[in-house]
């Protein structure tokens, strides 16, 4: 939790396991204030409901956790169910403030989290209208209660809705501004280790994931892999052909290496590098091998000519060596496929065994 709490501020997935986990936690809380309500005040009614919001709870709990790991974080299941999920705790929040006290309720603080949580997403309008919509809800706990008349429950009931109002307005000021700050540092981030050309991550980014990978010192294999005779497509029909080519060897290398496996990088001019994160060998090999057949099957069909590539790989597995030692490696199996005729995949199991 240490770790997810110092991530919070730069990841809006973090921040929402945050916020899942703290769900659990105050329906356990929730629980234990209901349990010592109910032993001193018996309502049969009330131990019913309760126990349906709480089955509610965990299934919405639940499907909500399984969301945030298992479905990727652009898709629709995914931002529907984040999204989604303050409408919810919405209705669940009143629910529970109506069967622990009302306007009393040891759990009425947790209202301030939820409007924090919407800012996330709609910033100072939503910080605002969720203000509104739980002064609205808490209006209508208040008047059920039949409180009205009673002064001291009045200015309870009044001074947690200033509460509100302040909330929204100061929490969507807050939060707002942090929101701009975060996407201006993305944005630089972006543009710091991406490749502008390909919008593969540039050879920054790969120097950097490889020092975490060898620090991790976790199994991986290092792939440099490189366009045979490139040269001679500027050559024959320009550099903005051999950019588009460029792109679209970027695009299949990309589309055809999972980012649950590894990384793709443009190392530099019409090579690029590949971090496969696993120690399964055969795993490497059907995916090099793949990735071989795509280029060489991509049509490359332009105003200027229509032609096909070829690309040649080296791959070598992490060891003890440091990292400028694991590239020259990688960087030497490729040149034994350029020597062995282009078009080609050396690993360094296979180099030794020859």
């Amino acid at each position: 939790m240490i770790k997810l709490i110092k991530q919070s501020h730069q990841s809006d997935h973090v921040l929402e396991i945050i916020f899942s986990s703290l769900r659990w936690f105050f329906l356990m809380l929730s629980i234990l204030v209901f349990y010592n309500q109910h032993k001193s005040n018996p309502v049969d009614l009330y131990l019913y409901l309760f126990l349906i919001l709480v089955i509610f709870g965990v299934i919405y709990m639940a499907l909500s956790d399984f969301c945030l790991h298992m479905a990727h974080e652009n898709s629709t299941l995914y931002r529907t169910m984040t999204k989604g999920g303050p409408f919810l705790d919405y209705i669940s929040y009143f629910a529970l403030i109506a069967l622990t006290g009302g306007i009393y309720s040891p759990l009425i603080p947790i209202v301030y989290l939820i409007i924090l949580h919407v800012t996330v997403y709609w910033k100072f309008i939503g910080g605002m209208v969720a203000s509104l919509l739980f002064m609205v809800g808490y209006t209508v706990v208040f008047v059920l209660q039949g409180r009205m008349e009673n002064s001291f429950d009045y200015m309870t009931y009044s001074t947690q809705l200033a509460f509100l109002l302040l909330l929204g307005f100061l929490g969507g000021i807050v939060v707002s501004r942090e929101r701009k700050l975060f996407t201006e540092k993305n944005v630089f981030e972006n543009l710091a280790n991406k490749d502008h050309l390909t919008n593969l991550h540039n050879h920054r980014s790969f120097q950097e994931q490889l020092r975490v990978a060898k620090e991790k010192n976790n199994a991986f294999y290092l792939v440099f892999a490189d366009i045979d005779e490139f040269k001679k497509i500027n050559d024959k029909y320009g550099h903005v052909v051999g950019d588009l080519v460029l792109k679209k060897v970027a695009k299949i290398l990309s589309m055809n290496t999972p980012p649950s496996v590894g990384t793709v990088f443009r190392y530099g001019g019409e090579e690029f590098a590949i971090l496969l994160y696993t120690d399964e060998y055969n795993t490497v090999v059907t995916l090099l091998e793949n990735l071989k057949q795509k280029v060489s099957e991509e049509i490359h069909d332009y105003h200027e000519g229509r032609f096909s590539i070829t690309m040649s790989f080296g791959c070598c597995k992490n060891g003890d060596q440091e990292p400028i030692e694991l590239i020259d490696n990688a960087d030497k199996l490729l040149y034994e496929a350029k020597r062995q005729g282009r078009n080609r995949i050396i690993h360094k199991q296979e180099l030794q065994s020859g």
